[in-house]
């Protein structure tokens, strides 16, 4: 077989997490934390404690790695009001993304409403609707960590 033979192909290798963007890793984050959110509500149908883990790296004392699976508990962006209807309020850094500007609480009803929310939300995270917002609610926490003299 020569260079002559062989065949080509137009597509790129793709981009590894670790070299993406900024506005792709925040997209990546806050989709993985709307799948915490579906778990969660999964679990508080069934009456169940949600199974979410995550891997943690130590170093031990010689010098090695250790490297465990412990549990992780997000914070509900969901709650049920005093009427029984839920609501919902997406959290990006530990901030609350202000959608339209100003509010930032979606009234879903119940909780297939809840899980009709995620989706429209993950489908607008990943189409990069709320870029913007997902930005500002990230700088007030870069803020927050700064403490002037």
């Amino acid at each position: 077989m020569n260079l002559s033979e062989l065949k080509f192909g137009a597509e790129k290798r793709p981009v590894p997490h670790w070299r993406s963007s900024p506005t792709e890793k925040m997209r990546a984050a806050v989709l993985a934390a709307i799948q915490n959110q579906r778990v969660l509500l999964e679990a508080e149908r069934t009456g169940t404690a949600p199974n979410l883990t995550k891997t943690v790296k130590t170093m031990g004392e010689d010098g090695s790695v250790i490297t465990s699976v412990v549990a992780k508990n997000p914070r509900k962006w969901f709650w049920k009001n005093p009427a029984g209807q839920y609501l919902i309020e997406m959290l990006f850094a530990g901030h609350p993304v202000l959608i339209n500007g100003k509010q930032s609480t979606i009234l879903a009803g119940d909780a297939d409403g809840v899980e009709r929310v995620l989706n429209v939300l993950a489908d607008a995270v990943s189409k990069g609707e709320l870029d913007t917002q997902l930005a500002s609610a990230a700088a007030l926490r870069k803020k927050a960590g700064r403490k002037s003299a």
